[in-house]
């Protein structure tokens, strides 16, 4: 008796679910509920970029990336693809990731160099390993900051928005994620900031360039030791502030350009410019009666203000025809290093080639 109970009750629900399925006709299949054609058309065209058609299903093109846990971590772009991103280690010659930022934001990717020598910065038997909090000496003991460039120099110090900065002892640094032109260097420990401890406080520029990524852009530091050194030969102060114009001959390189003149506008600004001792590439002693750039194709320059425009370059006498100085704001902040890096560019309707 109970043998037959459970067999009428299990036709019962068979019966019951058999009625509630879907009846679909020939040439199709139920699939979730509803009937579909059971060989469905389908193109590559519907499928995204990095994925291709199988059967019915788009499937990636390549496997999932795969991050080498030891030196890099992932991260996913606004497109959803995986990116390994340095994390540290692998030496200071490993490749270092500058990846493109998102919308309306630039990443700023590059190296912290001692602007006495242009040496680069870095720890003794550095290995690329992530700065953490509490160092003393080198690079992990100062801090990166972002700002507005026009708003720097008006002495502003309102950091702007960005995502983590990244550094580590080889000197290497990223800042992703903001909309800035200008970063900001100094010693991490209050104590140690504007002039003292391992740097003056120390700025660079560039031009800001919505989604994209900017590698390889030198921030430096500026020891104490050394603007001691401009002033003792003659050069001004530190407590004045420095707006400092590097030449550069090429577009793209570290040589240096002798024999130019900063300018304002279309003059030059003899009260105003201090050059180095010609043939000396280091940035160390100051020549009062040098009138043009010399070997390390570096200007000191005071006095410079914002409202003074974007009217400081170079002359043009050691270029070419085609080829020009830009034209940049420039200041002088007490206290600070205000560093510009200065190449040849195109005069307009014509090609530079440096």
């Amino acid at each position: 008796m109970a043998l037959r109970s459970i067999t009428a009750i299990a036709l019962m629900m068979l019966g019951g679910a058999g009625c509630k399925s879907l009846d679909c006709a020939d040439g199709t299949i139920e699939r979730n509920g509803a009937c579909e054609p059971a060989d469905l058309t389908a193109s590559n065209s519907q499928c995204g970029t990095g994925t291709h058609l199988e059967a019915d299903k788009c499937v990636p093109d390549l496997p999932p990336t795969q991050c080498d846990p030891s030196t890099t971590i992932p991260s996913t772009d606004d497109a959803g693809v995986t990116i390994c991103i340095g994390s540290g280690g692998g030496g200071c010659g490993a490749t270092f990731a500058c990846p493109t930022a998102a919308a309306n934001k630039q990443t700023i990717c590059g190296q912290i160099y001692d602007f006495e020598d242009m040496s680069q910065f870095a720890d003794a038997g550095a290995t690329g390993s992530v700065c953490a909090p509490g160092a003393t000496t080198g690079p992990c003991a100062l801090t990166i900051k972002a700002f507005d460039a026009i708003a720097f120099a008006m002495g502003q110090t309102t950091e702007l928005p960005h995502g983590p900065v990244y550094q580590d002892d080889c000197g290497r640094y990223r800042v992703p994620g903001g909309p800035f032109v200008a970063l900001g260097l100094d010693d991490t420990a209050p104590a140690d900031a504007g002039p003292g401890g391992i740097t003056n406080a120390a700025g660079v520029a560039t031009p800001y360039m919505a989604n994209t990524s900017l590698n390889g852009f030198e921030a430096f530091i500026v020891k104490p030791t050394t603007t001691a050194m401009w002033q003792a030969s003659g050069g001004p102060g530190i407590a004045t502030g420095y707006y400092i114009n590097v030449f550069r001959a090429h577009s793209t390189g570290f040589m240096p350009q002798a024999g130019v003149k900063v300018t304002k506008g279309p003059n030059t600004i003899p009260n105003n410019d201090f050059y180095f001792v010609d043939n000396e590439i280091t940035h160390q002693t100051v020549d009062v009666n040098q009138a043009s750039t010399g070997a390390n194709g570096t200007v000191l320059v005071t006095g410079a203000t914002v409202g003074d425009g974007i009217v400081y370059s170079g002359d043009t006498t050691v270029l070419p025809p085609e080829c020009r100085w830009g034209l940049d704001a420039g200041a002088t902040l007490p206290g600070v290093a205000f560093i510009q890096i200065k190449r040849p560019i195109n005069v307009s309707g014509m090609t530079c080639g440096l």
